[in-house]
């Protein structure tokens, strides 16, 4: 399965020692997640990833491209239901 270009998100928020801070990634690499947005920000040596935590209420706001990361899920549960017995 080839996967398709899933859109880019851009999140800023208030970082305390910083400002407000911008910082965009590929949609695969953000989530939001018990009152926090979750971004991987880099790994470290042995490949694992690192990821910022940020909290909602630093959050100004989130902008995502979501065409194709809708394609990419609507694609995956196509999947699914190709695989699974009914």
């Amino acid at each position: 399965m080839v996967d398709p270009e899933l859109g880019r998100a851009t999140i800023v928020y208030d970082k305390l020692d910083a400002g407000q801070v911008e910082i965009t990634v590929d949609n695969e690499y953000i989530a939001y997640f018990d009152d926090h947005w979750l971004v991987k920000v880099g790994q470290d040596d042995d490949g694992n990833d690192i990821v910022r935590r940020i909290p909602r209420d630093r959050v100004q706001h989130v902008e995502r491209s979501v065409e194709e990361f809708q394609n990419k899920l609507d694609m995956m549960a196509d999947e699914a239901r190709e695989r699974l017995p009914f």
